[in-house]
């Protein structure tokens, strides 16, 4: 019997995450302290050498654009697939990966959004949309119920996660540079 979104919250003691779904740190690894001298100029404040996390997206919910320094590892474990979006600012590219159980249709379980930060990523429910074209054109699908439509994955990244380092994006900006991902973007981001 699958489990509904709710208690996979409850279960795993899952909170809102700012930028969308629903998430647990599950390890900080203390082992290794590396302070900000050690790390190049873009990280902000000292910290460990990795954590991880649970995400639960639940159906009608995203992942909003947002970029870290650190490399981070999507790992597939449980529910319906979620595409990752990756908008590049420095050579203007745009990749979308779809992370799943289901390798005979081009899913794959584990993914590594690579330590950039002039890259913004963030994610969706591949079942609540459809990709019409490259431009990011989004056609939504007929509203899916949450609590039964949902995917838990986890997230690791290296070196840890920090909050100081945690931006969303802005919506103005990234149309700015992206004008042709508007509708994706417009999706992806909060209002401002």
């Amino acid at each position: 019997m699958s489990l509904m979104a709710s208690e996979i919250a409850a279960k795993l003691n899952l909170q809102p995450h700012p930028e969308g779904g629903f998430y647990a740190e599950t390890f900080r690894d203390h082992s290794v302290h590396l302070s900000k001298s050690q790390l190049p100029p873009e990280y902000k404040v000292d910290r460990p050498v990795s954590t991880s996390i649970y995400f639960l997206l639940p159906s009608g919910n995203v992942s909003r654009l947002h970029r870290i320094p650190c490399a981070e590892t999507w790992h597939h474990y449980i529910g319906e697939p979620i595409t990752i979006v990756e908008l590049n600012e420095k050579d203007g590219s745009v990749k979308f990966t779809c992370l799943g159980s289901d390798l005979s249709d081009n899913q794959i379980p584990q993914y590594t959004v690579a330590s950039n930060v002039n890259v913004w990523f963030g994610s969706f429910p591949t079942k609540d949309f459809s990709l019409v074209s490259s431009d990011g054109a989004l056609v939504r699908a007929a509203a899916r119920d949450g609590e039964s439509h949902h995917s838990l994955v986890g997230c690791t990244c290296a070196p840890a996660f920090q909050f100081q380092d945690f931006e969303l994006a802005k919506r103005s900006q990234l149309i700015a540079r992206f004008p042709q991902m508007e509708p994706l973007i417009t999706v992806l981001t909060f209002t401002e």
